[in-house]
């Protein structure tokens, strides 16, 4: 990255080094407000405190996103916080060969390898786990039917996205709670700002994690089912040309990871805004044709994905600020979905909101998610179930939330209500 110079005869207390210096990356608290604040007059600012340009407005998001001639999604997965030499070490000899696939890769492989993935992981195939899905949500609420109070995250969120993921595995035999475990580490490692003493610690969980998908593909060379890791192994048919097996592995851990945690996070924000609002948690339970409206509604509100990363491939300028060649760009997707620009009194949330979908939740461009029919599907069966079992659910009053510490994901750790109102 270049060395960032301040506009020359710009007064320190100018709107832009305001913007930057206020710029508070890993608190989600006030998040919102934040950019409410500034992305009017400051669309674009440097934040010193992680050496990135923010992109804060819809429009300028949006041809961020999509222009991958000028943008690189190379530095997607890269830890914000380096890892110190001793981890990379340990990863070396643990023979942790991860690499960069979809979110984190350019065309041409990105084209080559995504046109196979997307071939699974598709709406048409999702949609024939929706039976599954449901008999799954209704296990988790008999667990709790009977209570009067329970957290949904710990009691449903936490693990049921998990349980979708390896339905696309082919896998009966796991933990879910191991595997939330291991995928919060590494969002962790790679998105937070771990200590060194933190990271030396977490390594070994993550080196275990990448073992687990090799073993599992592994498995699938001998056994392969109508799952995921063995359709992409039939597509490989021992071609290192169209796909090589570390690809497939790295597939297969990426899934394990953005399977389930955006879907965790995306469920206790959505159920959140419900809570804190009982009017619109009442005209889902009068009216569930606005359960698909509401999930979207959701997503735009209270992003899972707050901000994704890119780098300058080229000298461009964004909302009028020239940014070099090289420079990081955190293209903040929370603010663009609070665009008045695009989403009248973006402020608010309203299930009856004219044109939510139309929100960056998923990202645009060549990295769109090629799970968001997933996602949508799961959050659309969590809510049509919560809304029919328990039509009276309230939130706890009093509680703290307490959100994810990463600088791309936000999701309450708890949501404590009364089933029974």
């Amino acid at each position: 990255m270049s060395d960032f110079s301040v506009p020359g005869g710009q007064p320190a207390a100018c709107p832009f080094h305001a913007a930057g210096a206020n710029h508070e990356p890993f608190r989600h608290e006030g998040m919102y407000e934040f950019f409410a604040s500034v992305r009017d007059d400051v669309p674009v600012f440097y934040s010193p405190q992680i050496g990135y340009w923010v992109v804060t407005r819809r429009e300028d998001v949006l041809a961020t996103l999509r222009d991958h001639e000028s943008f690189s999604a190379e530095i997607a997965t890269q830890p914000i916080t380096p890892w110190p030499q001793k981890v990379l070490d340990y990863l070396k000899e643990r023979n942790f060969t991860n690499e960069a696939v979809q979110v984190a890769c350019d065309p041409p492989r990105h084209t080559r390898i995504r046109m196979i993935a997307s071939r699974f992981l598709n709406v048409r195939r999702f949609s024939f786990y929706e039976d599954a899905l449901r008999k799954l949500v209704r296990v988790y609420i008999d667990r709790i039917t009977g209570l009067d109070e329970v957290d949904l995250v710990d009691a449903i969120f936490y693990e049921f996205p998990a349980q979708v993921v390896f339905l696309l595995l082919g896998e009966t035999d796991f933990d879910p709670r191991k595997i939330k475990k291991w995928g919060d580490l590494r969002l962790n490692m790679v998105w937070g700002k771990p200590s060194e003493s933190e990271l030396e610690l977490a390594v070994h969980d993550l080196a275990d994690f990448w073992d687990y998908a090799c073993e599992l593909v592994e498995a699938r060379k001998v056994a392969p089912g109508d799952d995921y890791p063995s359709f992409l192994l039939a597509r490989r048919d021992g071609d290192d040309a169209v796909l090589t097996e570390n690809e497939i592995k790295s597939l297969v851990f990426g899934l394990l990871i953005a399977g389930h945690e955006t879907t965790t996070n995306a469920a206790g924000n959505l159920f959140l805004e419900l809570m804190k609002r009982p009017e619109e948690w009442a005209k889902i339970v009068r009216r569930p044709e606005l359960v698909a409206n509401a999930v979207e509604e959701g997503l735009r509100y209270a992003s899972s994905v707050v901000a994704w990363r890119r780098t300058a491939k080229v000298d461009v300028t964004i909302a009028g600020q020239d940014i070099p060649k090289g420079d990081r760009i955190l293209v903040a997707l929370a603010s663009a979905n609070h665009d008045g620009a695009c989403f009248d009194d973006p402020e608010t949330f309203d299930v009856e909101r004219r044109n939510p979908r139309e929100h960056l939740a998923f990202g645009s461009g060549i990295h769109t998610c090629l799970g968001a029919p997933l996602a949508r599907l799961e959050l659309k069966v969590l809510l049509e179930e919560l809304s029919a079992r328990f039509p009276d659910m309230a939130l706890m009053p009093g509680q703290e939330i307490d959100w994810t510490k990463t600088i791309s994901f936000r999701g309450p750790s708890q949501l404590r209500v009364r089933l029974r109102g």
